[in-house]
This record gives C-alpha cells, sequence and structure tokens, in this order.
C-alpha cells in the first residue's frame, strides 16, 4: 500500500520542486537571520499561492510570539500584534507542535476574533506550521487566503512543513555562527591573539614615546580619554591599545564613528531601540553602549555629534544608565568612554555647538597624536612593516624599497599621516613590477612634486637611510634657521641638548 506522504510527493510539481531547491539555497548559503525569513517567506508565499504569510518567533524570553517578517496589505500592521503562547490559532499551533490547515480560519475554536478585528483582515483559508530545531518549537508560518479562493491542498501544507524544518535547521545555524562569533572574540581576547598592543605599535620618535607611555599609564584607569590629532594619525589603535592593556581587556571593544550616521540613526546605534519605535523598527535591538556593557566603547569624531545628542550622552555618563528608543526603563551600562576628534573642540564650545560640560566629561585625559610629518624617525619603519603586510597578503615577494623610494618617502608632507603612508605602500605593491620597489610604484600624488638629490645609487639598511635622511634634514634645517640651534631646536620640537647630541653623532658640519 502506497504511504500518503509518498502520494502527496508524488503530486508536487516541478516548479514546486525548483521553489524548494531556491529556499534550500537560501536558507543554506546564509547566516544573516533576516535575510533568511524575509527570502523563505516570500520564495514560500508565492509557491502556494498565499495573499498573505507571517513568520512569528518567540521571544528571549520563550513567553511571546513577535513578527519577524510579513507579507500582504497588511505586512506593517500585523508587526505590531504580540501573542501569548497558546493565543489564536498561531498561538495553539506553538503550543501543541501541531500543524493546522483550515479553509475557514473563523470556525476555528482557536481563531482570535480580537486580532482580525484590529487588523480589519477577514481570513478564510489558512495554513499554520510550527518551525523546529533539533529539540524545541521556535516559532511558525502562518499562509493565508489562497489566490482565487481556492483551498489550501496537502501538498501545500507538506511543502510548508518542509520549508518550516528547513528554516529551523538554518536560524540554529545562524544562532549558533553568532554565538561561536562572540566565543571566539572572548577567547581572542584570552588567548592575545590579534591583540594590538602597545610594544606592537611602531613608534621610536619622541613624540611617539609619550603618546605610548601616557597611553600605558591611563590603560590601568577606568577614566575618560580624549584622544586628538588630525585624520589617519592611528587614534583607533591607541584606543584599542588602551583597552587591550586594560582590566577590561576580556570585554568587548565597541567602535563607533559618530561622523558616519545621521543624527536619528546613531542614538538607536549607540543606545538600541524598542520595537516599534520608529517606521522599519521590527525588533528590539541592544545599542553599542549595551555590547560595550564592562568593556570600553570608542566613539570617534565625536566632535560631529550634534548638540541634542550630546545632552543625552552626558546624562549616560552622568547617571551610567540608558534609555533606548522608545524604551522608558533604565538600563545600566558600565562601558568604559574613549573619544576622538580631529576638530578644534574649544573652538565648537565658543559657536556653541559642542557642549562645555560634556567637553569637561569626556576630556579627563587627553592624549595628542602627532602628525606622520612630526614623527620622520618612524616613517621607513612603518613603511617596512606596511611592506611586510601586503607582500605576504598578495603573495607579491618585496624585499625593500630603492633609494629615490626613499627619498620620496622621507620628504612627502603626508598630510594624510599613517594611512595615507599604508594606502602608497600597498598601491606600490599591487602595481611593483620588481622585488624591490621603485619611485614609479609610489602614487602619484607622492612623485610629483619630487626631485631628485644626491643620494646614494644603492638600497640602504633601513637604520643607514634614516641616519643619512636625518643628517641631511638637519643640515637643511640648520640651514634654513642660519645655524641657531636653538630656533632649530624648536622648529623640530626637540630639546638643544639632544639636537646637539644628533649633530656630533651624524658629524654634521655647520
Amino acid at each position: 500500500m502506497v504511504d500518503r506522504k509518498e502520494q502527496i510527493v508524488d503530486c508536487i510539481s516541478s516548479g514546486q520542486y525548483h521553489a524548494l531547491l531556491d529556499i534550500s539555497h537560501t536558507v543554506n548559503s546564509s547566516l544573516d537571520i533576516q535575510e533568511i525569513l524575509d527570502l523563505v517567506l516570500s520564495e514560500l508565499a508565492t509557491v502556494v499561492e498565499a495573499s498573505a504569510s507571517s513568520i512569528w518567533l518567540l521571544d528571549d524570553d520563550k513567553q511571546r510570539l513577535n513578527v519577524a517578517t510579513a507579507t500582504g496589505e497588511k505586512s506593517e500592521e500585523i508587526k505590531e500584534i504580540v501573542l501569548e503562547i497558546g493565543e489564536g490559532i498561531v498561538g495553539s499551533v506553538v503550543k501543541e507542535g501541531t500543524s493546522l490547515i483550515t479553509q475557514d480560519a473563523r470556525k476555528e475554536k482557536e481563531h482570535a476574533i480580537s486580532i482580525a478585528e484590529k487588523l480589519d483582515f477577514a481570513a478564510t483559508t489558512m495554513m499554520c506550521v510550527p518551525i523546529m530545531t533539533r529539540d524545541r518549537i521556535i516559532g511558525a508560518i502562518q499562509l493565508l487566503n489562497k489566490a482565487d479562493s481556492q483551498p489550501f491542498s496537502e501538498e501545500n501544507l507538506y511543502l510548508t512543513e518542509v520549508v518550516a524544518n528547513a528554516a529551523g535547521i538554518a536560524l540554529e545555524n545562524a544562532h549558533l555562527h553568532n554565538f561561536l562569533q562572540r566565543e571566539n572574540q572572548t577567547l581572542r581576547y584570552e588567548l592575545g591573539t590579534n591583540h594590538t598592543q602597545f610594544q606592537d605599535i611602531i613608534g621610536s620618535s619622541p613624540k611617539m614615546r609619550k603618546v605610548l607611555e601616557l597611553s600605558e599609564r591611563v590603560a590601568q584607569t577606568s577614566s575618560t580619554v580624549l584622544l586628538r590629532g588630525e585624520s589617519g594619525t592611528g587614534k583607533e589603535i591607541i584606543a584599542q591599545s588602551i583597552h587591550n592593556a586594560s582590566s577590561r581587556a576580556k570585554k568587548p571593544f565597541i567602535p563607533v564613528n559618530c561622523a558616519a550616521l545621521p543624527d536619528n540613526l546613531l542614538e538607536s546605534e549607540l543606545f538600541g531601540h524598542e520595537r516599534g519605535a520608529f517606521t522599519g523598527a521590527t525588533s528590539r535591538k541592544e545599542g553599542r553602549f549595551e555590547l560595550a556593557n564592562q568593556g570600553t566603547l570608542f566613539l570617534d569624531e565625536i566632535g560631529d555629534m550634534q548638540i541634542g545628542l550630546q545632552a543625552k550622552l552626558l546624562r549616560v555618563l552622568q547617571d551610567q544608565q540608558i534609555y533606548r528608543v522608545g524604551g522608558t526603563a533604565p538600563i545600566n551600562c558600565d562601558a568604559r568612554i574613549i573619544s576622538a576628534t580631529n576638530q578644534d573642540i574649544e573652538s565648537k564650545i565658543k559657536q556653541g555647538s559642542f557642549r562645555e560640560d560634556l567637553y569637561y566629561r569626556l576630556n579627563v585625559i587627553t592624549i595628542g597624536l602627532p602628525t606622520l610629518h612630526e614623527r620622520i624617525e618612524d616613517i621607513l619603519r612603518l613603511a617596512s612593516h606596511f611592506l611586510n603586510k601586503y607582500s605576504w597578503e598578495m603573495k607579491r615577494m618585496k624585499t625593500g624599497f630603492s633609494p629615490d623610494a626613499v627619498q620620496i618617502l622621507m620628504t612627502h608632507t603626508w598630510p594624510g599621516n599613517v594611512r595615507e603612508l599604508q594606502n602608497a605602500i600597498e598601491h606600490a605593491v599591487v602595481l611593483g613590477k620588481d622585488e624591490e620597489i621603485q619611485v614609479e610604484d609610489l602614487p602619484l600624488s607622492l612623485r610629483k612634486n619630487w626631485s631628485k638629490s644626491e643620494i646614494p645609487n644603492k638600497t640602504l639598511a633601513l637604520e643607514d637611510a634614516q641616519r643619512g635622511f636625518k643628517k641631511q634634514y638637519i643640515q637643511y634645517m640648520l640651514a634654513q634657521n642660519d645655524g641657531n640651534r636653538s630656533k632649530t631646536a624648536e622648529v623640530l620640537d626637540i630639546q638643544r641638548t639632544y639636537l646637539s647630541r644628533l649633530i656630533r653623532e651624524l658629524n654634521i658640519g655647520e
């Protein structure tokens, strides 16, 4: 005797099989939960010709069902509905764990008239199937009102059950992936891998040594830190290193670029939002403050934050509590704040575009990062670091820089600072044909104002190249200041005694 399920399978059309393959591909090729839900429901509703459909998922407390995605004319309105387990047909299906198919939902004892009236939507034909993982029910798929007032068939129900099973597995895999990502982040902190430390930061110049020494000291405190410096000077790397050297190192470091989002989105990004707080807020979202709890929140480009949001940030710093957008319950938050700016905050305070009280809250410790032009001793070390990095990543063996390329690197003003240098070296590794980086491999922006000067026509060791340039540069600066060592030391931002020592060590004749 032929099994009933086999009879149903035999009745499935080739088009429906292809649709199942498409859905299977979707759930197996994505780890984005919302993408899985949206695409699965859209495909399924099309295949079974449902005029409306929805996927309901249990909340974190496993007590209520919320709409994760929906189709049809009431797709937005239905997202406002929250069901208790056992409430309505969907709630009953989740509670009992069995599918339901009906030609008139209004006659079912589980039918919730109040929901239909609230939505002003009459459901006649309906299918509702539980979504299950390996060990529990996590939600349900509901399909309503088949096209042309036709009844849903057993083939439709079977297809929906197959899709629900696939969706359950995909959702479990996505949740597991997210969990493992978080665990992996924690392990990286514990093992110290991919974990920037102060000793890993390239900086032997006097100004960078001061930055690193101060950063190491403040890392042991919980004080707010304001990093100041031009774009590309490495403010985020210093912030990450302060976090990594602190007692919060095993907790998250969460960066936020305050200039990258408009104010309304930035507020939601920082504080999170409740479901229904605004159009498109289909589910509760934790903000960056919550994600950074017991860790560090890095607010980059803080000078671009609008004055209204500054007041809310100040309140958080004062009370150590946040309110999600659309929420009324305070949430305790223990996140260390490190902020950064390339702007003149004092001028913005005078203009009334930055709150003075917030500035003092953020500015307990200030660390000023030098421009790359102010730390010329570090240029070739940084260049060699980036050369090794991109040579390895791109599997292109590069051994060093030609003397002319060294001269360009050492004499360029670097308005984009370390980031510009990094991009220039990546450009050179990509385009360079020889093992040694040549002048023509460097970006035009570096070459256009360069004129060749006397320099040995041979490859130099890093220290020899630095020594040669340092001698040449000090000679030039002494000449510019008529041999006055005090003026030259002031321009170079070094002590006069240190300049005198360099003159002796480099055999510089005045």
